[in-house]
Formats: C-alpha cells, structure tokens, sequence
C-alpha cells in the first residue's frame, strides 16, 4: 500500500478523514462567463513558505486530498513544490486547468516527479467555437487534445471537468463521447450554481438555467452512469440528493459538511466552509482541528463540497471512494 492509501486508511479507521481545496491564486487566463474570478483586483498569488506550512497543516488535521485551484493553479511559480509538500505529507492531489496550454513538457515532468495524482481539465463544450467563446481562449480545443494525449504517457491521470450549463445541459452524452475520445480518463459533472463570496464569485448568464433543467441533465448523468459506459466519478447518491435539494432543499437528505470535512482556503489562508460562502472560520496558519465546526449546511448544490460530504454518509459513497483510489484518481 503506497504512503498515499496508507494515509488514507489510518484517516478512515480513525474517523479524521477531510478534503480541503487550496485556491493558491486568483490569476487566470480564461475568462468565462459563469465566472468573475478573473476580474478581481488586486492579483495575488500566494506566499511559497506560508502555502507550504498550510499544506503541513491541512496534513495534520487530517486531510488526505488537496484539489490545488484558483484561478490558475498553474500559473503560481511554486506549484510544483505545493504538489511536493503534499506528496511527502501522504495527501492525494489534484491541480485544476482552465488553459491546457499551461501544461508545457516540462511543467508536466516535474508535476509527474513531484506525485502529482491527476489534472483536472475545465472542458464545458464538445464545440471547438463554442469552448473558444465560453472560456476566451483561441485555440482551446486543440491545446486541450495534445495536453490530455501528452498527460495519457505519463502516471498522472486526467480527468474532463464538465460544467452543466447553457450549452451543454442537454448534451451530456455527447459531452462524455468526445472526453473520452480524447483519453480522459476520468469525468467530474460540476452542478451549476451562485455564489454569495466576495473571494470566488460565480454565477452570470451562462448558468442562467431553470431548476428543472438541471435535474433532467442530472437525471442523464445518473442513466449513463449506471450504465457504466463512461468513466463518471460523481456518486449517484450524491446526484440524487442534488436533485431533491433542486426540487425543494428541505427534501436533501445529505447535508454539506463544509467546515468540518471538507473546506476551502484562499490565497490570504482564510478558511471557509465552501468557496461559495462568506463565512470565514479562520486562517489555516493559526487554526487547530478544534476551530473546524461541524454544522450541515443545505445552503446551495455546490458539487465538489456536496459530493465530498456525501463519502461520509453511507456504502455507495464509500465504494465509490474506494474505486477512486484504486484507479488513483479523486475528484
């Protein structure tokens, strides 16, 4: 079993398991529609000695999978040593792309040196036009097929981030074809929705879909899932809640654990239960697992936060989990 399992397993048996996103800059090239992140002012990229003492501490309190994001993860110049810090420290990774260009020959040798365990791909449409305009990238499309062919010859796995949104809620299947066509290796569905936060604001005209939408793409996402033609990681127990939140929150029967299993840190180190809320619990840097607060949250259907929580109630969550690890690849 490799330090990274291990780690896993003592966490489990011992009930302190979490997962934790580090957004380690709000620098980005994309400009989506669906996202503001990009029009913050000032730019900030994070400290390199202060990030890696809150990977330190993220470790210590028991979180065995860092998804590294941002904005940009890859455009901050300490990336690599970040995957380093969590590697040595037993904690399973995820760097987040919007532009695959970022992903050069040599940035991906030393992510793969480094432990890296996959990169996650924002792939929103299977329309070359379409990509170029939601993400203001020329060219997106075809530095998105040499990235994942050039990921598929290394031990890093890939795995396509698809947002449901204006474009594609109807196209799911279409959607999961041309991702794996490509060689993904694994498919995340990201649950459109809001945010209340002033540090990761989201929303805009892009996802500007009824409630009932959503729920009949979901609804195709769980059909082709059970099916098991393509390689979806999102738990069906989770969709499913998602869909009842979406019909009438009160009906959810999995609440978000956000605070307490799962959370998210800024570049400033601030801790919030999810990337959606204003809520600040503290900084990383001088927090201890006793300020981590559990209180359920049924706020909104933000996937990662929800989905995450969903390990912790259950079989088929806990089996998926397992099947993630298997294949070395999380969400």
């Amino acid at each position: 079993m490799t330090g990274k399992k291990a780690n896993v397993a003592r966490r489990f048996l011992t009930g302190d398991m979490r997962f934790a996103e580090f957004a380690v800059t709000n620098r980005c090239v994309a400009k989506c529609s669906f996202c503001g992140i990009w029009q913050q002012q000032p730019k900030v990229t994070s400290d390199r000695e202060k990030s890696l003492q809150v990977i330190d501490n993220l470790a210590d309190m028991g979180v065995v999978h860092i998804t590294l994001t941002g904005g940009e993860p890859l455009l901050h110049p300490d990336i690599v040593d970040f995957v380093a810090r969590c590697t040595d420290r037993g904690v399973h990774t995820s760097v987040l792309d919007a532009t695959p260009s970022l992903v050069t020959d040599d940035k991906l040798a030393r992510l793969e040196a480094a432990g890296a365990d996959m990169i996650s791909i924002s792939f929103d449409s299977d329309d070359p036009k379409v990509l170029e305009e939601s993400r203001q990238i020329p060219g997106i499309m075809a530095d998105m097929e040499k990235t994942v062919a050039r990921i598929g010859r290394t031990k890093v796995k890939s795995m396509a981030s698809i947002l449901i949104w204006n474009n594609n809620h109807d196209r799911m299947e279409q959607m999961f074809e041309r991702a794996v066509a490509m060689g993904f290796d694994m498919i995340s569905v990201n649950y459109p929705t809001f945010s209340e936060s002033v540090i990761y604001p989201l929303g805009g005209e892009g996802i500007s879909l009824s409630r009932d939408l959503v729920i009949e793409s979901l609804e195709s996402v769980i059909e082709l899932k059970q099916a098991t033609r393509y390689p979806i990681v999102n738990q069906v127990t989770s969709m499913r809640n998602i869909i009842d939140y979406l019909r009438d929150p009160a009906s959810a029967k999995h609440h978000c654990l956000g605070g307490h299993r799962v959370m998210f840190v800024d570049w400033h180190f601030d801790v919030r239960p999810c990337m959606q809320l204003p809520d600040v619990l503290g900084n990383m840097l001088t927090m201890t697992k006793a300020d981590l607060k559990k209180v359920p949250c049924n706020r909104c259907n933000m996937s990662w936060y929800r989905d995450f929580s969903v390990f912790f109630t259950g079989v088929e969550p806990l089996a998926t989990y397992g099947e993630l690890m298997r294949s070395g690849g999380m969400m």
